[in-house]
């Protein structure tokens, strides 16, 4: 058989062969695919302009039949509400920026004071939710107790102050023996985050105002502010 001959059988093998059939068969797949894709996304597309026409019109009839008033109520007192808070926001860090402009450290501080400014940051801050309410001089809230304790290693003391009924208010610091000053382990956060009560502290660390530990421990009940709400 010559060269020719063999070649011609080759091919004729080859195109009666299922590999043949098979490639014809992705490539008619193939090949309509792309028609069906052109006929809803290509430019000037027949059934992209149909679709969009129908979907058009439906919707702005839709829309024509809508009452929007009730929408842009809402939006109206969205709106006053996000401004409220900002304001709220901004007046909190204003304030807070003049009480750190205008401080007057002392000179000395006890830790008895600090123990009582926490009592009292406690008593106005407490998170009421989950606590119990008591009747017995009218209804109020259980606030448990709060605590101080310090502990004093070789280079400072440690002070710990926790609230029993709500541990997001427990504090912490360090006073250094070498020159009695408060310390925060924490740095400085943003005038808008700080509560009050560490924003106190923070002038008494940054003014390096001496502190007298003349109480280590200490407990008081939380007398809590907030008066339940009567519940008829």
């Amino acid at each position: 058989m010559t060269l020719e001959n063999k070649i011609l059988s080759s091919m004729s093998n080859y195109l009666a062969s299922q590999e043949v059939t098979k490639k014809i068969e992705n490539a008619v797949k193939k090949a309509t695919d792309d028609v069906i894709e052109d006929l809803f996304t290509s430019y000037q597309s027949p059934v992209k302009e149909i679709i969009d026409k129908n979907l058009r019109s439906g919707l702005l009839k839709q829309m024509k039949n809508t009452d929007y008033s009730q929408s842009v109520v809402s939006l109206e007192l969205l709106v006053r509400q996000v401004i409220k808070q900002a304001s709220a926001e901004n007046n909190n860090t204003l304030k807070r920026f003049k009480d750190w402009a205008t401080f007057e450290p002392p000179e000395k501080v006890k830790t008895s004071e600090i123990f009582g400014r926490y009592l009292k940051f406690v008593e106005e801050n407490i998170d009421t939710s989950e606590l119990e309410v008591e009747f017995d001089d009218g209804p109020s809230f259980d606030g448990g107790v709060v605590n101080m304790e310090i502990e004093s290693c070789d280079t400072s003391s440690k002070v710990k102050l926790t609230c029993e009924k709500d541990d997001s208010l427990d504090r912490e610091f360090e006073i250094f023996n070498f020159n009695n000053t408060v310390w925060l382990r924490e740095g400085s956060p943003s005038l808008r985050m700080v509560d009050e009560f560490e924003f106190w502290l923070r002038n008494i660390e940054a003014n390096q105002v001496r502190i007298e530990i003349d109480e280590t421990d200490a407990e008081e009940d939380v007398e809590v502010q907030e008066e339940p709400e009567p519940n008829y």
